[in-house]
């Protein structure tokens, strides 16, 4: 009775809402989906198109010098992002050593690059500095999180070690183990291979963008010619992706942290917009978000709906030559079956299309997202730098708000297509996975079968 009543419902309010579309002027053969789809477009702000552009200069040795500064000479803060790729953990010969040379120069580590907040010079670690960078991230390895060490695990299974060492499976920050075993030839043997090429320097806020150059100069001008090794987000060797699973099973745990993912798309590959909206489709649900139920992605919707967990976002990762595209998740120990169940079909399901509305909420969703990923100097800072070294270019905010509007279902289809649609996963998990389906039931649900 409750169907019935929903059905009629729905079909009435669909009803009155074309009524009013066509009191708009909207033809009666168009539909009510289509039209609000339409509804929610907007032109680019002029905020975005009016935003300055990027001064760059490339210094003989080729390192990359940019600069957004809000007013050349003018007055307030002004803030330095110098990223270096070619050093990252991917590079790691025993594990931990670019972490280590990150925390030395007073920045972070990435899986192809480390990034620092200075124009730190790259100098050597003396032994008694060592051991206390190598004890500081002993203790930090040791409290991960879950979710983190689900994404290290992810990695090594779905990339697991090449001969030559050049892995995307390395543990981001390497492991208790191998921090240990680190020494500071380690640490000075993940800068032996970095050129001018690798190093991209961009100032934000106030500030000159010649005085940046020198600064630069002084601070990079003696590493070697960028002819002398690789160019900017390139690797050795491509990484190759296995589908395969880690399962680390604790019977004590009433619940379990899970992260499954499919071969995503690299920086320049053209599917890399296409998964930024099917990751924004897809979507975050968590207990303590304040939001309760109310979501808008399905598969959020259906996870709140029947308490499947108490987090689960999704996520799209990309590389210099492949990616990862899948969802990471908290849940009790006995709904992992019931939640793989609703998981699954709403993945694949974008390989076969969404709603109209669904996919015009999530453009305007992932426009949001990219300008909010902009706010701040310093953030500026971090994405400018960032692009440099993986497509090359700086790329202007209205080419980027205008990309993410030409998205049609159809891109979306054809990349889920390709990513998801009966094709190979890798998965980690550690807890309580008992309920856990194996990993021939999740490759069968990775399709539909549609006569």
């Amino acid at each position: 009775h409750r169907r019935s009543l929903n059905k009629f419902t729905m079909t009435m309010m669909l009803q009155l809402a074309t009524r009013r579309l066509a009191a708009r002027g909207v033809t009666a053969g168009r539909s009510a989906s289509t039209a609000a789809a339409t509804s929610v477009t907007s032109d680019i702000p002029s905020y975005v198109t009016e935003a300055p552009a990027a001064t760059v200069t490339k210094l003989d040795n080729g390192v990359t010098v940019a600069s957004l500064f809000s007013a050349e000479g003018g007055s307030g803060a002004s803030y330095t992002t110098t990223n270096i790729s070619g050093c990252g953990s991917r590079y790691d010969k025993v594990g931990g050593e670019a972490a280590i040379l990150a925390s030395s120069l007073g920045g972070v580590v990435g899986r192809e690059f480390i990034s620092l907040s200075s124009l730190a010079g790259l100098g050597s670690v003396s032994g008694e500095q060592l051991d206390g960078l190598k004890a500081a991230l002993t203790a930090k390895v040791g409290n991960a999180s879950y979710e983190s060490q689900m994404m290290d695990h992810l990695h090594s299974t779905a990339f697991q070690a090449s001969p030559s060492g050049n892995s995307l499976g390395n543990a981001l920050e390497g492991t208790a183990e191998s921090i240990a075993s680190v020494s500071a030839d380690d640490v000075a043997g993940a800068l032996a291979g970095v050129n001018g090429s690798n190093v991209v320097v961009v100032g934000t806020g106030s500030g000159s963008h010649d005085q940046l150059v020198e600064d630069a100069s002084k601070a990079y001008g003696t590493l070697a010619s960028a002819g002398s090794g690789k160019e900017v987000g390139s690797v050795a060797e491509s990484a190759a992706f296995i589908g395969s699973d880690v399962r680390i099973r604790y019977d004590s745990h009433d619940t379990a942290t899970v992260a499954l993912a499919f071969k995503g798309a690299s920086w320049t590959d053209p599917k890399t917009m296409p998964m930024a909206l099917m990751q924004t489709l897809l979507g975050s649900f968590s207990k303590s978000s304040g939001l309760g139920k109310n979501v808008a992605q399905s598969m959020c919707q259906e996870v709140a709906d029947h308490d499947l967990a108490s987090s689960i976002s999704a996520f799209n990762l990309s590389y210099s030559d492949t990616g990862l595209f899948g969802i990471v998740a908290t849940a009790p120990d006995n709904k992992l079956d019931d939640m793989l169940w609703y998981v699954m079909p709403n993945m694949v399901r974008l390989a076969h299309g969404v709603s109209d509305e669904e996919l015009a909420r999530a453009k305007i969703a992932l426009r949001t997202q990219m300008l909010s990923a902009f706010d701040g100097d310093i953030a500026v800072g971090e994405q400018t730098a960032q692009q440099i070294q993986t497509i090359g270019r700086v790329m202007p905010l209205a080419e980027m708000v205008a990309r993410v509007d030409a998205l049609t279902m159809d891109d979306v289809k054809a990349a889920a297509d390709e990513v998801i649609n009966d094709q190979d996963h890798a998965l980690a998990a550690i807890g309580g996975i008992h309920e856990l389906p194996d990993y021939n039931w999740i490759r069968r649900h990775s399709y539909m079968l549609r006569y």
